[in-house]
Order: structure tokens, then sequence, then C-alpha cells
């Protein structure tokens, strides 16, 4: 693959001007790869144009787009439109963490423009506040609503403790998603965080996913992270916490191409002001789709306080080299049974696919990999909005190279050489 060069410098039309939306068929820069697979070098296309590189970044015979303020590229804010790509919160999360960890200054525009509530809500809040304890950052336009944001790094934190509070229902795994690689970047022994919120709600990784998938692959970074889910926070009333340590650094390149042998699958059955004969029912329905893999399953049965009452099961799968999770969630008027259904179908449909990482841990695993030295790849099901989305605000930060393959058996085949 060939490498993909960084434009140092973007204007606010950075999307449109030199993008687009989305892929198009006809200015994609894709190449045939074997097996009637195909490539795409780099998200922006820019690593298929031959030249050298330009002083703002980009490859001689593209055209540039500068600020009218900025006179060395080197120390540039980046400027993002937060229309771009999925168009929501993921944007402002990664350019956030990014800013973070890298010192860079950066600017979102059109916040969540196209959403039913656009612009900044308390989520979102919470993960740039949490961003912005770790390095100190001066905030502008960090207040619900706001369609814009300035976020400008400062000092690292000097405490080794941060606690915050998303004040709703709020996924907490959103904002630990923010803030773990750039507290694994703090040059400390150890750090620790407190996130309040909701734990188990709709359209976000649950706290328990966190613990059994993310950190788990970053274990495999090199990492050393632990999690632990003392109370649940189930929508709409939140109220649940999540704790963070982090120790150590991303040093080795992540490998999932092939997922390899499936080891063990690992439930967690989370209810809250429930009668017990509902997580009774759910380990049994769980038991029951799961039959027939031929590992060890652990059923951990997490009854825990909060504010309000819920259940969700998470079903998580470790293999050789692959790993992943899928979750139902609970609802008034919704059996525990359809619960325990919901997950195990995702379980089986990722597991008939091959993959070697299900599509949302292929999106989180960009950010610390392309912090590793090397060449880090995985598999997964489909190229997702969000896999996408993430990649191209990551090259507007850092160096990285990477390629995106549609493989014959139609996986994804992600290839990302880190930039640490």
């Amino acid at each position: 693959a060939g490498e993909t060069s960084l434009p140092l410098v973007l204007s606010l039309r950075w999307a449109r001007a030199i993008e687009g939306r989305e892929f198009d068929e006809d200015k994609s820069k894709r190449t045939r790869g074997q097996n009637g697979s195909t490539r795409t070098r780099g998200w922006n296309g820019l690593a298929t144009r031959d030249g050298k590189m330009t002083k703002a970044g980009g490859m001689s015979g593209r055209t540039n787009y500068r600020t009218d303020n900025i006179d060395d590229a080197d120390d540039a804010r980046v400027f993002v439109d937060g229309a771009f790509g999925e168009g929501g919160g993921q944007i402002v999360r990664t350019s956030v963490s990014l800013a973070a960890i890298t010192g860079r200054a950066v600017e979102i525009v059109n916040i969540r423009a196209g959403r039913v509530k656009p612009g900044l809500q308390p989520q979102h809040l919470a993960s740039v506040r949490a961003a912005a304890q770790v390095c100190g950052a001066t905030l502008e336009g960090a207040e619900i609503g706001s369609a814009r944001l300035r976020f400008v790094p400062g000092a690292p934190m000097l405490e080794d403790r941060l606690t915050l509070d998303v004040g709703t229902a709020g996924a907490v795994g959103l904002v630990a998603q923010t803030l773990l690689v750039p507290l694994l970047r703090i040059e400390r022994t150890a750090m620790t965080a407190t996130i309040r919120g909701g734990t188990h709600v709709p359209h976000a990784p649950p706290a328990d996913y966190v613990e059994a998938v993310y950190a788990t692959a970053l274990r495999r970074l090199g990492a050393n992270v632990s999690v632990i889910t003392p109370r649940a926070g189930f929508f709409p009333k939140g109220g649940g916490e999540i704790n963070l340590t982090t120790e150590g650094r991303l040093t080795t390149p992540f490998q999932g191409v092939a997922r390899g042998r499936l080891q063990a699958l690992r439930v967690f059955l989370v209810t809250s002001q429930l009668p017990a004969h509902v997580a009774e029912r759910g380990e049994a329905a769980i038991l029951k789709a799961l039959r027939g893999y031929g590992v060890p399953m652990d059923v951990e049965r997490r009854d825990l306080p909060g504010p309000g009452p819920g259940a969700a099961i998470v079903v998580t799968a470790t293999c050789e080299t692959g790993l992943g999770g899928w979750t139902g969630l609970g609802e008034r008027g919704k059996p525990v049974e359809r619960v325990a259904e919901e997950a195990a179908r995702g379980f089986a449909a990722w597991f008939a696919s091959g993959a070697g990482v299900d599509a949302r841990l292929a999106d989180q695993l960009v950010l610390p990999c392309a912090l590793t030295s090397g060449l880090s790849q995985w598999t997964t099901p489909e190229a997702t909005e969000h896999l996408r989305t993430v990649l191209a605000v990551t090259q507007q930060f850092l160096p990285i190279a990477y390629t995106l393959e549609t493989r014959s058996d139609g996986l994804t085949l992600v290839s990302l050489h880190g930039a640490p």
C-alpha cells in the first residue's frame, strides 16, 4: 500500500472542497486487488496521487486550503466540518481526543447540523470537558445547542484522578472512549477517572462492552486498562457510574485479520430494581440461544444499584486474535427473552461472517492504533460511516497511512500504519 499523506492545514470547507460527503464511485480512486477485492488508499484519496509534499502537507497538483491568519503550517489550527461523514457526535469526540493527544487546537463547525436536535448535547459536552480536563484546554462554544466549538489545549493535568457527571442518561461508554487514549498519553504511573451517567443506553457501547471488549483491545496494544461498573444507569434516568484506571503505553500494533479459534463467550446480565426472576429467565434464554458453539460460557449476573429499573444483556466473544461484543437492551413491556435474543443474534451474525472484530470495535481501534508503531490490521463485517469518519478525522491530526479493502468474502480489511 502507498503512503497516505497528511494535509496539515485545512479550511472550513475541507469536507466539501477536498472530499465530498461520501465515497463517489468515479472519484474514490479504488484499485482492484486479488480475488476481486477493491481497495481504497486513504479515504480522502490522497494516497492515490503521486508527487512531493507541499509545505501545507498536501500533494503537488492538489489545491491546499489555508486560513488567512496562519503563517506556520506546523502550528495550524485544525478546522473540521461537523456535518462531514457520519455528521454526529463521533466527529466531536474524535477531534477533541486528538487535540488533547497532539496539543493542536481544533475548531469544529456545523456540529450535528443534520440531527433532530442539532448542536452539542449534554453527552457531547461531557466528552469535550473530559478531554479538556486532561490537557487543560480553553473552550469556546462549549454549551448546549452550540454548533461551533473551539478547543485549545494547554498544559497536561497535574492530578491523577478526574470525575465527570454527564448529568443525564448520556452514555458514559462514549465519554470513556473519548478519555482512555488521552489518559494513556499522560506521563504518569496511573490515572483514574469516574464518569457518571447512562451505563446502558441506546446507540452507545454499554459499560460492560468497554470493560470486556475495548479495554481488552487496549491491553493487547500494550496498555493496562481496567473498568469497574458499581452502579447501573438505564435510560431515561441515567445515574450510573463507571470507573477507569489506566497505566502504561500503547506499544503493540493490533492484529485481528484472521480471528482464530473461538476461545470463550462471556455474558453480562445486568439488572437494576427488577425481580430476581427476570435475571433467571434471561440467563436461561441466553444459554439456550448460545449453545452449540463448543466453548466455555460464563454468565455473570450483575444486579446493580441505580436510580431506575432496567435490564441489559451483553454477549462478548474472545478468539485467538479477534473479539467483539453485542447488546440487547430492555425496555418497558419487552420480555427479557427478546433482550437475550437480540444480543445472541448479533453474535451469531458476526461469528458467521468470519470477521476479526465487530463493527463498533472496528472504529474504536483507529485512534489507539494510530499511536502505535507499525502496521495494525483487522477485518470487520462492514466499513461503517463511523469507521470512515474516524479515519478521515484522525488523518487531519496525525500522518497515518491507511487502506480500506473490500475483500471477495464481503469483509472489510482495515490496514493502518501508526504515527506515534
